[in-house]
């Protein structure tokens, strides 16, 4: 597994599947997404990827709380390697990135960054200054982040029990059972 402490991923993990996410504690939730998203790289044989944050967002926010957390960096750091992904980017979560606005961190950050085939992401995922991107807001972005060359597409995004996935999220029905409605 390669561990990046940026966005600045190797072209050759670009057009992967990413699972985003505090992954605070590989508890059912988190596995699930995790299991979901590495099912479809298998499927699409893609490379698959997790993008983290360190400190998780609601110990920057909080600093009066001491432990919020189920398993600290290098125990996540484990668990995800004990998964088998390609490569972990931790990316940290400071004020300057607290105040990305949403559309800033679609435009720039996945598409643009990472540039993925597949995004899962928890249904209660929130990014963006304030909080204020959502799934919904990454399902209104798939058409308007237009690709650079004719071949590409943007990522799509799949909201799972709990998750979300995007390019135009390909025949994705809400009795999919992937918590998108």
């Amino acid at each position: 597994m390669k561990i990046y402490r940026n966005f600045n991923i190797d072209k050759k993990f670009k057009k992967s599947v990413i699972a985003i996410g505090n992954f605070d504690g590989l508890h059912l939730g988190h596995v699930k997404v995790l299991n979901q998203a590495q099912k479809k790289a298998r499927q699409c044989n893609l490379k698959f990827g997790v993008v983290t944050f360190e400190p998780v967002p609601v110990l920057y926010f909080n600093k009066k709380i001491k432990n919020h957390r189920i398993n600290n960096l290098d125990q996540k750091i484990d668990g995800l390697q004990k998964l088998k992904i390609n490569f972990l980017s931790i990316i940290k979560f400071n004020k300057k990135f607290s105040n990305l606005s949403p559309d800033n961190f679609i435009k720039k950050i996945i598409f643009k960054n990472l540039n993925c085939k597949f995004i899962f992401i928890s249904k209660n995922f929130r990014f963006g200054k304030n909080r204020e991107g959502d799934v919904k807001k990454l399902k209104n972005n798939e058409k308007t982040c237009l690709p650079s060359h004719p071949h590409d597409q943007p990522p799509t995004t799949h909201p799972t029990q709990g998750q979300a996935a995007w390019p135009p999220t390909e025949g994705l029905q809400p009795d999919d059972n992937l918590g998108y409605h």
